[in-house]
């Protein structure tokens, strides 16, 4: 019989703050097996041991009050001797409950054995020094150049960023030179790669690093962490790709590949379930090659165990997927978050014209397009025709000065963003005889409105979708003005 001094918790159980997993691993005396668990509320937990072993309740249920000292805890306890071997169900019952009382749910998932752990390490590792994908940043060791691709490829695709990684480094080859560029430079270089607060975000950090850490970034996860545009992906793949540092980068190829190796049955997305999966990412990352697994993950995720049609047969890991085993591959993920459609929204802009100069004007820093320029115009929700006269007149007067007023539409284009289904509606501004030509140029940074020529227009930072918007008013000018800026 097992002396209960041999019985000891390996990891202790632990709850995230938020409500997150219960979770025990047992590790009995030498020659005697166990299982690792996650504890569930009101769920049997099934513990085999060895010939002639028993297992003490008391010692659990110790263990668990011990770690959760404001729960109640309820331990029923049975044995029975199934061929030769002893067979000991425990049923807990944790009443679980955050700081306002709520009763928080459990996450229905297991971990991975420490032997699981290192063959899943070393069989995806051998996997990715045979199958790794080339990208112009693999193999880089300027933590800046790293930390450029990280953010180019949060919500782009690797294809693009391939193409405009070189440009942007070409360009901006150090975090210095990127700190010291004005920010519509910096926006310029970003263009037709959306989400442009990423640009916004990347050289505020960049400045910041430059004056208060004498151009060098943090080498940890946690200090990253605290940098704008730096969350927890970014944070991960730099400190473990550029530094070394043990640290998990999950991105949804992360998620999917250990979703599916666990056969997670509750949506990722939620609070207990994601906290309860980065702390097994987290423990899943070897200290050696921290940064070539997290990338081995991410490739494949992209290659392999893809959204849609995973290929399993192709997989490295299908020894020790559960959702392969179980037949639940194609359905994990599960995610209780569905994407909402479009939003529709019409955009009336004014097409104002004089002495071969188009009006601009700069958006605000905060929010869609921030700091870039575009056509004067106003938004407004769903498809009206157009805005009441009173409106028009008052953009025209703001946007261009006395002496305007609104005319024909002349051209229509559509362009769908990620939230937005976007009408561009350009009307024409007409100008009353007499009032005098002011085409001021651009002259100071702070500057919200420029007549721009054709190369103002093509060094100013405009979103993709207006330039579109521009080239479409100009194919449908009468034939003597369509070549406007040739």
């Amino acid at each position: 019989m097992i002396d209960p001094a041999l019985l000891k918790q390996e990891s202790v159980a632990r709850m995230a703050a938020s409500g997150g997993a219960l979770a025990s691993q047992i590790q009995y005396g030498p020659n005697h097996s166990s299982s690792f668990h996650r504890l569930l509320g009101n769920r049997q937990l099934r513990v085999h041991e060895a010939r002639n072993a028993c297992c003490k309740k008391d010692n659990n249920k110790k263990r668990l009050e011990a770690n959760f000292p404001n729960h109640s805890l309820q331990c029923p306890y049975t044995r029975h001797q199934i061929n030769g071997r002893f067979q000991v169900t425990i049923r807990y019952s944790v009443n679980m409950s955050n700081q306002n009382g709520k009763k928080q749910k459990m996450p229905n998932m297991r971990g991975f054995s420490p032997g699981e752990r290192r063959y899943v390490r070393a069989k995806l590792l051998r996997w990715y020094d045979k199958r790794n994908r080339f990208f112009p940043w693999r193999g880089e060791s300027d933590p800046y150049r790293v930390w450029v691709s990280e953010v180019m490829l949060q919500q782009t695709r690797t294809d693009t960023v391939a193409e405009r990684y070189p440009r942007f480094v070409s360009r901006f080859p150090t975090l210095k030179s990127l700190a010291d560029a004005p920010l519509e430079a910096v926006l310029s270089e970003w263009e037709g790669l959306g989400y442009y607060n990423r640009a916004r975000n990347l050289h505020r950090a960049a400045r910041i690093i430059a004056e208060s850490r004498q151009g060098n970034l943090p080498a940890d996860k946690k200090s990253l962490n605290d940098l704008p545009g730096f969350g927890p992906y970014i944070a991960g793949a730099v400190s473990s790709i550029a530094f070394g540092e043990r640290a998990a980068a999950m991105d949804g190829n992360f998620v999917r590949v250990l979703s599916r190796l666990l056969d997670i049955s509750e949506p990722v997305d939620m609070p207990t379930v994601k906290a309860a999966l980065e702390s097994e990412a987290e423990t899943l990352v070897p200290p050696s090659r921290p940064g070539d697994f997290n990338q081995a993950m991410m490739d494949l995720g992209a290659t392999i165990c893809l959204p849609r049609n995973p290929r399993c047969q192709a997989c490295p890991l299908s020894r020790h997927c559960s959702a392969l085993a179980g037949g639940t591959a194609m359905t994990r993920p599960i995610k209780t978050k569905k994407k909402a459609p479009p939003r529709e929204v019409t955009v009336f802009q004014l097409w104002a014209e004089s002495q071969n100069s188009i009006r601009l004007v700069r958006r605000e820093e905060k929010g869609l397009f921030g700091g870039m320029w575009e056509l004067p115009g106003l938004m407004m929700d769903g498809r009206p025709l157009q805005p009441d006269n009173k409106t028009l007149a008052h953009l025209c007067q703001s946007a261009l000065g006395p002496g305007w007023r609104p005319g024909k539409v002349i051209a229509r284009l559509t362009r769908t963003l990620t939230h937005r289904k976007i009408l561009f509606v350009v009307l024409s501004a007409v100008k009353k005889k007499g009032i005098p030509n002011n085409n001021k140029k651009k002259t100071s940074p702070n500057e919200k409105s420029i007549w721009a020529g054709a190369a103002d227009i093509e060094a100013l930072p405009l979103p993709t979708a207006q330039r579109a918007v521009i080239q479409a008013a100009r194919d449908a000018l009468p034939g003597d003005q369509e070549n406007l800026f040739d």
